[in-house]
């Protein structure tokens, strides 16, 4: 029986394996879209926005995006929200997919008031000892539906 010798096609299994415009690359970027959309929909939505920060409701969702990469195994895509909060920059759709632990808010104001709204009320205060915010999974949501879970 004689040797069988294999010779790889390194373009052709880069096209096929690690290209986007291969059918890997391809499939990814569809089921990217697909989660994206999901996402869009299980996000959660204030119906008042963030008025102080001029912010419309929505905020959040409309931020949701899906970016496309390449490493050594293959394409990849990210899926993620990368929408701030106006205060402070910190990551608001990081909070809300894996929720936040009990925190202190201090003005920073020059008159050191924060002002903030409780059932459609103007409320006034210099320190809130904010309870923490629950986990809204979005993201983990939307990759177990694309799973079929």
């Amino acid at each position: 029986m004689a040797d069988v010798v294999w010779v790889w096609n390194e373009p052709e299994v880069f096209y096929v394996l690690k290209s986007y415009e291969g059918p890997v690359g391809l499939h990814i970027a569809k089921l990217a879209r697909r989660c994206t959309r999901t996402a869009k929909r299980f996000a959660n939505v204030s119906p008042a926005g963030d008025i102080e920060a001029g912010r419309p409701p929505g905020y959040m969702r409309s931020k949701i995006r899906w970016d496309r990469g390449r490493d050594l195994i293959g394409v990849y895509a990210d899926i993620s929200s990368p929408a701030r909060t106006a205060r402070d920059g910190a990551p608001y759709g990081l909070f809300m997919e894996v929720g936040t632990r009990p925190h202190i808010i201090r003005s920073r104001r020059p008159d050191g008031w924060l002002r903030f709204m409780v059932n459609g009320k103007v409320v006034f205060a210099r320190v809130v000892h904010h309870p923490g915010t629950r986990p809204y999974a979005y993201l983990r949501r939307a990759l177990a539906e694309l799973r079929g879970a």
